[in-house]
């Protein structure tokens, strides 16, 4: 049996418009009049072309009433299958203090000045559209079959438009037609034979749904009655290629979505690969009032704009219709930024990073709450950074001293750091890592732990030093053991004695396990002291710990390749350094220093050290 054409028609108009026109076509508000039903249909449900349950209609082979067989578009007017209305709360929309930090507000203006942005500014706001974009995020990669009624239809073309649109204008969007040239509607076979031949698909928008609800739905044999066998198993078919089928809910105003959209539940194969969107109301800042609630598919079920969506055509669009392509091409924006996630981790990346809506949690009207890209595009969990041999740990400021910290902060090294879904995002090493002064105080107070042997002015021994102490992801390994040799010279002028110490030295430093710091090659440093004593006051220069020559490797992560496989990178960094200088002044066993570090913060400090002796 056939659908007229004429019926076809004004389901289309029924389900998928609500017009705004700026030439009133007609002054008669009456639904008896054609022209007003056509453009008043949330005023006239119950026009003539709203599947009352008596019409017919082929689907499969077998007869079945139009409201309950596939009908296209995301709309279907006939009862039964959701109960009662749904009767949403007012939601509460979460407030992030942190948004967008790596994003300059300047572009962010800019992206939302353009004109494709104010076309659905506050639908756009909505979903954050416009940091994703600011990102430089536009799907590209991505191929979106939307399974409509064709690009030379009006719900097929703007559903394609929206999939094409500014969320994702570089993803490639082809047409499939579900209904025949008479515009009746192929079977469900046929619809399953034309998701096998997208094989290059990567998502699978689909705008179409029926009135029978998703908790009539109890088995997987009891879906494919619905539909056919052929159908669902090119769903698995997609799904094991690890496409994501993404569903409008259905415009009954049902607290049930359609039937179509609780397959996930009975076929357990397309868990992870799909997602059912129900659509909101930018306008009101509610779920639609003609849109059905996630009901029974909450747990993978999203919100997003579905109301007034401006594509270009003659007129906006509104339904569940519109909502999925929204969608579709967020997953698009996800897959381009994150070309090694699967199926499964963008699905629930998106309801992970939803904003919460109505009831707190997954609830059963808006499923994981409103599609976010500003969230979905940045971090989420406690960040980690790899290392080798496909180690974590923990992204923490690393505290290096000032002798090492100029040389890392002039190589300007750019790194990439995981977040817990193990997505690559850049970041500055220099913002990661804060200057720690050595505390030298501490280092003269336990100079007498030196060990050495002195041979006339010669002094051969070892002593400790953190002149390279790095801690986080940086981390060396314990103090830094010097093995040094040093000339120790004074010449007395009257009641004054002039002295100077010069001291080369060797140490061979070690990084931590879970550091980027490879290794460090053999480190050569040298220390000058000038002074004077004069009776009990003494006064010095010092310059500490020179590195004359030496190297450290670091290993850094930049990225991930589209396979997954983490790409690191190699650095070498010369540790050659000006050296702090340290002005000194002791009287008796009290010294107090003045050190005048050129890369880390200047430190002053008093010493009194003395020995009892019994």
């Amino acid at each position: 049996m056939k659908i007229l054409r004429h019926i076809l028609i004004g389901i289309m108009c029924l389900c998928a418009v609500r017009p705004v026109m700026a030439v009133t076509t007609t002054s008669i508000a009456d639904c008896d009049n054609a022209v007003y039903r056509k453009y008043h249909p949330e005023k006239c449900k119950k026009s003539k072309f709203s599947f009352a349950g008596t019409t017919t209609l082929a689907i499969g082979g077998t007869t079945a009433l139009a409201a309950g067989a596939a009908a296209l578009f995301g709309m279907s007017g006939g009862g039964g299958g959701g109960g009662a209305s749904a009767a949403p709360a007012i939601p509460t929309l979460s407030i992030y203090n942190q948004v967008g930090g790596d994003v300059d507000s300047t572009h962010l203006a800019a992206v939302m000045n353009t004109t494709s942005y104010g076309q659905n500014y506050n639908q756009y706001n909505d979903i954050r559209l416009a940091y994703s974009l600011a990102r430089g995020y536009t799907g590209r990669g991505t191929t979106i079959a939307v399974l409509d009624s064709g690009t030379d239809t009006w719900h097929g073309a703007t559903v394609a438009k929206i999939a094409s649109g500014p969320i994702a204008p570089d993803a490639v969007v082809e047409s499939y037609k579900i209904a025949n040239s008479a515009d009746e509607f192929l079977s469900y076979k046929q619809i399953g034979d034309i998701i096998a031949s997208a094989t290059n698909a990567n998502v699978y928008n689909a705008s179409w749904s029926n009135d029978i609800g998703a908790n009539e739905i109890h088995t997987r044999a009891e879906f494919e009655r619905m539909t056919d066998k052929n159908f669902v198993n090119q769903m698995v078919a997609a799904a094991d290629r690890d496409a994501i089928f993404v569903w409008a809910a259905g415009n009954d105003g049902k607290n049930q979505s359609s039937a179509l959209s609780a397959a996930p539940i009975v076929v357990k194969e397309l868990q992870g690969h799909f997602i059912n969107v129900v659509a909101w109301d930018s306008d009101t800042g509610r779920l639609a009032d003609y849109s059905n609630a996630c009901g029974d598919t909450m747990g993978y079920c999203i919100t997003a704009p579905g109301t007034n969506i401006n594509a270009g055509q003659l007129l906006p669009a509104t339904g569940t219709s519109f909502a999925a392509p929204i969608v579709s091409a967020a997953v698009a924006v996800i897959r381009e930024a994150f070309p090694y996630m699967s199926a499964a981790q963008i699905t629930d990346l998106l309801f992970t990073t939803a904003r919460d809506l109505g009831a707190p949690g997954v609830d059963p009207i808006y499923g994981h709450g409103m599609l976010d890209l500003e969230r979905a595009t940045r971090p989420v969990g406690a960040p980690l950074v790899p290392l080798a041999d496909n180690m974590l740990t923990p992204l923490r400021t690393a505290r290096v001293s000032g002798t090492i910290g100029k040389q890392i902060r002039d190589a300007g090294i750019k790194f990439a750091f995981f977040d817990s879904y193990g997505r690559a995002f850049d970041a500055n090493l220099n913002d990661n890592i804060k200057v720690k002064n050595r505390a030298r105080g501490f280092e003269r107070l336990r100079a007498d732990e030196n060990k050495s042997a002195h041979f006339g002015n010669i002094e051969l021994g070892f002593k400790q030093s953190d002149f390279l102490l790095a801690d986080g992801f940086l981390k060396t390994d314990g103090k830094n053991l010097i093995t040094f040799i040093a000339a120790n010279n004074s010449v007395s002028v009257g009641n004054t004695e002039i002295f100077n110490r010069n001291e080369f030295g060797m140490t061979a430093p070690r990084a931590a396990a879970d550091s980027m710091i490879t290794e460090f090659s053999n480190i050569y440093t040298a220390s000058v002291t000038v002074g004077a004593r004069h009776g009990d006051w003494t006064f010095s220069v010092a310059a500490p710990d020179i590195i004359v020559s030496g190297d450290m490797q670091l290993r850094m992560p930049t990225g991930r390749a589209a396979n997954g496989d983490i790409i690191m990178r190699d650095y070498n960094i010369s540790l050659t350094s000006r050296p702090a200088i340290e002005y000194s002044v002791g009287y008796k066993f009290i010294t107090a220093t003045f050190v005048d570090n050129p890369y880390g913060t200047d430190e002053f400090y008093v010493l009194a050290k003395s020995k009892i002796r019994f």
